[in-house]
């Protein structure tokens, strides 16, 4: 099977790892990006080995390399809910997320993590609203947020 990892997906300044005596190198994100780093860019972060503990299996840099499942688009949210719910619930959304993040994924320039998600359905639930939150679509991302 093909590598599928596309690192021009990683943010700038995510912590490489080029251990590879660590026992969850193979589980770890920080390393299947060390694994996958390429020439474009002459200097890296790196996670200082002298830091890494003699029992990897405790490591504090260990990352999951495992994708979830997250939302883009909340440009047709609120498009099937009664008016007089649509505007509050779209106030407590933009309360939660902040301004500048709803709108972000409002446009799909940010992914709408599961935990999101959540929140969303319960804002709906909270309002009587018994409809599913529809999203514009989805995808498996690695997460690389902390």
């Amino acid at each position: 099977m093909a590598n599928e990892f596309d690192y021009q997906s990683v943010p700038y300044g995510f912590a490489h790892c080029f251990n590879q005596q660590c026992t969850k190198c193979d589980k770890c994100l920080h390393h299947l990006v060390a694994e996958n780093c390429t020439s474009q860019y002459p200097t890296l972060l790196t996670i200082n080995p002298n830091c890494i503990p003699a029992d990897t299996a405790t490591c504090p840099y260990f990352k999951s390399n495992q994708k979830i499942h997250v939302a883009w688009g909340i440009k047709h949210l609120l498009d099937n809910v009664p008016h007089k719910y649509a505007n509050p619930i779209r106030i407590q959304l933009m309360s939660h997320f902040g301004k500048t993040m709803y709108y972000r994924i409002y446009r799909q320039e940010q992914a709408l993590l599961p935990e999101g998600q959540a929140y969303i359905r319960q804002v709906f639930k909270q309002n009587g609203i018994t409809e599913t939150p529809q999203f514009e679509r989805f995808s498996d991302e690695y997460n690389y947020n902390d």
